[in-house]
């Protein structure tokens, strides 16, 4: 979830149309994006700019949303094909009964990370501090169970919520450590910035990996033809942004200036590693890991089977 420096990096795309040219009329897929155009991204650009969507007959909107809590309600209301979302979040929808299912992933690996302030060198000497938390409920899973690794709890900490200002309320010492920042942005940002922060990823203290991006789909239309279209356009793109990462950046940057800053360079090529390489592939055991998890720490408070939250729209496998 982007901090509020994060925000004020990027400016809004406010809607973005990538053509297809093709002599037959194009499908079109909507997705809705869960921030602002970045980094993040770059493969859905690359699905673009290699002409992977319009070879598979697509014209592909990509929308900003004003909030980034809704992309996941517009697509259950039928107002989009596509919502980029996180796992998490998929656990909460498909807990409410929410018929969203995850049928293909953007990044493949956790970015979200525990900062703290300089000295601060183990989770043991969080004891007694004040952490920034930005999401009440998804933060305090994953802070549990990082403490949770080294024998502490969230009784052992003051958790204070900061909204988006993770960086603000370090930087400002207000708190003493921030989690819900990302390793590919704020980390890098503070950095450039002179501050000397102390990173924890949450992967390395009791939490399991997860895709930190995916896409959600209605679950009557997950294996609709132009779903399953976008994400083989979206591995070829994939493809291509990996072999020539400096053109797609440099169409990037030259399309959407914004783009051009030191912090959004460097988060460029710090998420080319992170990108997934092949969109539709579903890990189950990973995602039932996962979901595991959710429910132990009462995120979630049922058991789900996993074809009601997740699939692969391109295996045909009944």
């Amino acid at each position: 979830m982007p901090s509020l420096s994060r925000l004020l990096m990027m400016v809004p795309l406010l809607f973005l149309s990538l053509p297809a040219a093709r002599a037959d009329a194009p499908e079109t897929v909507t997705v809705i994006l869960d921030w602002f155009l970045n980094a993040d991204h770059a493969a859905l650009l690359a699905a673009d700019y290699s002409g992977a969507f319009r070879r598979h007959g697509l014209q592909v909107r990509l929308i900003a949303p004003s909030d980034p809590g809704s992309p996941a309600r517009l697509v259950a209301a039928g107002q989009a094909d596509l919502a980029v979302s996180y796992e998490t979040q998929l656990g909460m929808l498909a807990d409410q009964g929410i018929p969203l299912v995850r049928v293909g992933t953007l990044i493949d690996t956790p970015l979200d990370t525990l900062i703290a302030a300089p000295g601060l060198t183990s989770l043991k000497d969080l004891k007694g501090k004040t952490i920034g938390i930005s999401m009440a409920g998804v933060d305090d899973a994953v802070l549990a169970a990082m403490l949770g690794s080294v024998g502490l709890s969230l009784s052992d900490v003051r958790q204070v919520n900061v909204n988006f200002q993770l960086e603000q309320a370090l930087m400002s010492h207000s708190v003493d450590a921030v989690i819900g920042a990302t390793r590919t942005y704020e980390l890098i940002d503070l950095r450039q910035k002179g501050f000397a922060p102390v990173a924890f990823y949450p992967e390395e203290h009791g939490v399991p990996l997860n895709d930190e991006l995916i896409f959600l789909a209605p679950r009557d239309h997950a294996r609709d033809g132009k779903i399953v279209r976008f994400m083989q356009a979206l591995e070829e793109g994939t493809n291509a942004l990996l072999n020539h990462p400096d053109e797609i950046q440099a169409q990037a940057v030259h399309d959407h200036p914004e783009l051009d800053t030191p912090l959004n360079r460097a988060a460029w090529t710090a998420t080319l590693p992170r990108v997934c390489k092949q969109p539709a592939l579903l890990d189950g055991r990973r995602y039932r890991t996962f979901m595991d998890f959710l429910r132990a720490q009462g995120v979630v408070h049922r058991t789900l089977d996993l074809s009601t939250y997740a699939m692969d729209p391109t295996d045909s496998t009944p």
